[in-house]
């Protein structure tokens, strides 16, 4: 990797930041000490224009530089992972990092702040993994005041070595829409199930079409992800049960795609309940859109990319989702994966999962290539 001499003299603040930033994990919009201490370093740095009232724990800070250009937001995730059902929490998907990213980056440009033609936005978001904090910070004006002309995020990754980076146009990651199906039909004896509607078998049924749905014919190749990970019914061996309750995943690289199936699986699991007696209702969890790369940022990062890192993967996506999909939904930009396995391979939300400094350092690089590109 190439970092410049003034990203690399950000070091010792780095390990400092991420240090702080690891060991006080918070989750989705109770991310106090860490919306804080993003707050005070950012007033060290000397920023006047912080907004903290953007959206819950949400932080803007903004810096205007001395003529004209485009306004460029920068984003980063706050929220660490909840681990178990006792609500433990661990940054295992990289946030700490993502966070120290942007706060080595307003201090680089608030160094070169004489230089910057244009707007920058530095964009602390809540709540990745819950509800879509996304969403939620556009709702309240994020992208307005300046109007923000493109956004750009990166994500550490534990699929890519380190000193190497995934960027594409297109889908990189993908739309999910979890569901909930109940299944209400008519309990009775297992012994005469001819008196009954058997919700378990309804159930079963929904779940097989569900899976070969996966197989469902569209105008495109794009892949899609669809099946049932949960049925829960009934807790005797003579007794079918009044209901039945299915938990399952929908991901797609296509928002087109996921509108259209989605409407499939709601017109299946009604018709087939129907058709054995009973009924069924589909809820969507969430319906984060697939994260979808603009052709001309993507080709830009690339190029940036060259002098920087060892190795680019010019078509690396993943079916896992992302809640910057909504600000690409919005604006042109990218999402870029920075590699950050290193020696034994533990996925994101793993246990064992950790990120070092070479990924902080490329990441932060990358932004300072982005501002140096389209503002100074």
């Amino acid at each position: 990797m190439k970092i410049e001499e003034s990203v690399s003299l950000l070091k010792s603040q780095m390990l400092k930041d991420k240090e702080y930033l690891w060991s006080n994990p918070e989750p989705g919009l109770k991310e106090i000490k860490t919306s804080a201490y993003i707050k005070k370093r950012l007033v060290e740095m000397g920023y006047k224009d912080i907004n903290t009232n953007v959206y819950a724990t949400g932080i803007i800070a903004t810096l205007q530089g001395k003529s004209e250009g485009p306004c460029i937001l920068f984003r980063s995730d706050m929220d660490a992972v909840i681990m178990d059902d006792t609500g433990r929490v661990k940054h295992t998907c990289g946030h700490d990092a993502h966070m120290t990213i942007l706060l080595s980056l307003a201090q680089i440009i608030m160094n070169n702040k004489d230089k910057i033609k244009g707007t920058i936005k530095l964009l602390f978001q809540p709540d990745e993994e819950g509800n879509g904090g996304a969403e939620k910070m556009i709702q309240n004006g994020a992208l307005e005041n300046p109007k923000v002309d493109k956004a750009f995020a990166v994500h550490v990754w534990s699929e890519l070595e380190e000193d190497s980076i995934g960027i594409r146009s297109g889908g990189v990651m993908a739309s999910t829409s979890p569901f909930e199906i109940t299944v209400h039909g008519k309990g009775g004896h297992a012994a005469m199930p001819e008196r009954c509607v058997d919700t378990i078998y309804i159930a079963n049924i929904i779940g097989k079409t569900i899976k070969e749905m996966s197989n469902i014919n569209t105008d495109t190749d794009e892949k899609v992800v669809l099946g049932i990970t949960s049925i829960v019914g009934g807790k005797s061996t003579n007794v079918i049960p009044d209901k039945a309750y299915l938990k399952g995943i929908f991901r797609t690289f296509n928002n087109e795609i996921q509108e259209k199936v989605k409407q499939k699986l709601c017109d299946n699991v009604k018709t087939i309940a129907e058709k054995m007696g009973g009924e069924a209702e589909i809820n969507f969890i969430m319906n984060y859109p697939a994260t979808v790369n603009s052709k001309e940022e993507a080709n830009e990062i690339r190029e940036l990319s060259q002098n920087v890192v060892g190795k680019i993967y010019d078509n690396y996506r993943t079916m896992c989702s992302e809640d910057f999909s909504y600000f690409l939904q919005r604006v042109p930009g990218a999402m870029i994966f920075v590699g950050c396995k290193k020696g034994d391979y533990y996925p994101q939300h793993s246990e064992n999962f950790t990120v070092g400094i070479n990924p902080i350092l490329i990441g932060t690089q990358l932004f300072y290539n982005i501002v140096k590109r389209y503002l100074m």
